[in-house]
């Protein structure tokens, strides 16, 4: 009961933004942590693909919401991006380049997301960079 408590605390105490950046940053670790030349890294390489395969997915599904408040050109841009993860993913497997893009491309946008920089629009009044919907 008292870890449910806990949980609740957390999870109120860790603004969308950071759980974001963490959750990019935590895929990208494990993508950079499978370029070995062990085989056994073959398995833990599909592993972290897969899982940054489902995190583009489940934030193009959400910024393609009508709740998502993202200005267009911006939701498109990132939808793109998850349409590149998407198509280049399988390849990854077997081509490093293809695997240091979608490296990069978390590396980016978690430093978008980095809770010490200026939120996105703010001085214009926009929303600030959540990917996700609240």
């Amino acid at each position: 009961m008292q870890q449910v408590g806990y949980a609740v605390v957390q999870r109120e105490t860790v603004s969308g933004r950071a759980l974001e950046k963490a959750i990019l940053e935590k895929v990208t670790m494990r993508m950079k942590a499978s370029q070995t030349d062990d085989p056994s890294g073959i398995l833990y390489l599909m592993n972290a693909l897969h899982q940054n395969r489902e995190l583009w997915i489940t934030l193009a599904i959400d910024l393609a919401s009508p709740e998502n408040e993202f200005p267009n050109e911006l939701k498109a841009s990132l939808i793109s991006i998850a349409g590149y993860v998407e198509r280049n993913t399988h390849s990854a497997l077997r081509n490093r380049d293809v695997l240091a893009s979608l490296i990069e491309i978390n590396e980016s946008i978690a430093a978008g997301l980095d809770s010490k920089s200026e939120p996105h629009g703010a001085a214009a009044g926009q929303p600030d960079l959540c990917l996700v919907s609240s």
